[in-house]
């Protein structure tokens, strides 16, 4: 069994929770079910569910910017802040 990474780079609709600050448990479904934060989070369980073992698995808004704020969506904490 080897290592895999799925990346995926896309623009409009994300961040939600906002109010949330840097160290805070951020709502991935705050915004319902079809928002890309919601959906990325889905996919993270349903790899689980498959019996994938996650390194790391995180949404960025804003890449590679001072306004980089990043979500992991295995512990929902939040590094930055919108």
């Amino acid at each position: 069994m080897g290592t895999f990474r799925i990346v995926i780079q896309a623009t409009g609709g994300h961040g939600v929770d906002r109010s949330k600050k840097e160290g805070e448990k951020v709502d991935f479904y705050a915004e319902g079910e079809s928002s890309p934060d919601a959906i990325a989070k889905k996919c993270l369980e349903e790899l689980k569910a498959k019996g994938c073992q996650i390194e790391q698995a995180r949404i960025i808004h804003w890449p590679e910017t001072e306004s980089e704020v990043s979500d992991n969506l295995e512990t929902g904490i939040r590094k930055g802040n919108f």
